[in-house]
């Protein structure tokens, strides 16, 4: 009865030091997709402003994409985000914006402005990446965004993710 109880005791212990820690660890993978996809769609965008030129040698930018998914999904699903079916498809192709792995987040890429001759006449153009997901299907959405900004100096990425209701 006492090594019974011993042994109880002992994996007790072993699950309230072990539980919480697989807890969190379980939602910073759940989470950790927005940062990491929202940081590649940044890269996508400076990219194709550096190296897209209209016929008078002008960046550019292409028009607002997204909601894609046009819903975010609680487990993981593998979305073509190339595909016509979606709001802004061109745009994901120009940004090469394709995750090679299933998704939870909604992405959308929204520019201030599009086409081209941006940030040469001294007007700023700001660009938000965002991500939102509803990680427990509570209907309660968590938000991501990470900005850049387009003016004379060129495409400026800021370092900020902001996040609004990180676990809902």
């Amino acid at each position: 009865m006492i090594e019974a109880g011993l042994l109880l005791s002992l994996m007790a212990v072993v699950l309230a030091v072990f539980v919480p820690t697989f807890v969190r660890r379980v939602r910073t993978n759940k989470i950790s997709e927005a940062g990491e996809l929202l940081q590649a769609m940044s890269r996508g965008a400076n990219a194709y402003f550096d190296t897209t030129w209209s016929s008078s040698a002008q960046r550019c930018l292409p028009p607002e994409a997204g909601p894609t998914p046009e819903a975010p999904a609680v487990d993981p699903e593998h979305v073509d985000f190339f595909s016509s079916e979606w709001t802004g498809h061109e745009s994901w192709r120009a940004l090469r914006f394709q995750p090679s792995r299933p998704v939870r987040f909604s992405y959308r890429f929204l520019p201030s402005a599009d086409g081209c001759a941006l940030g040469e006449t001294g007007d700023a153009v700001s660009i938000v990446f965002r991500a939102e997901g509803d990680l427990d299907g509570d209907g309660v959405r968590s938000t991501f965004e990470r900005g850049a900004t387009i003016g004379r100096r060129g495409f400026t990425t800021g370092e900020a993710l902001v996040v609004h209701q990180r676990t809902e």
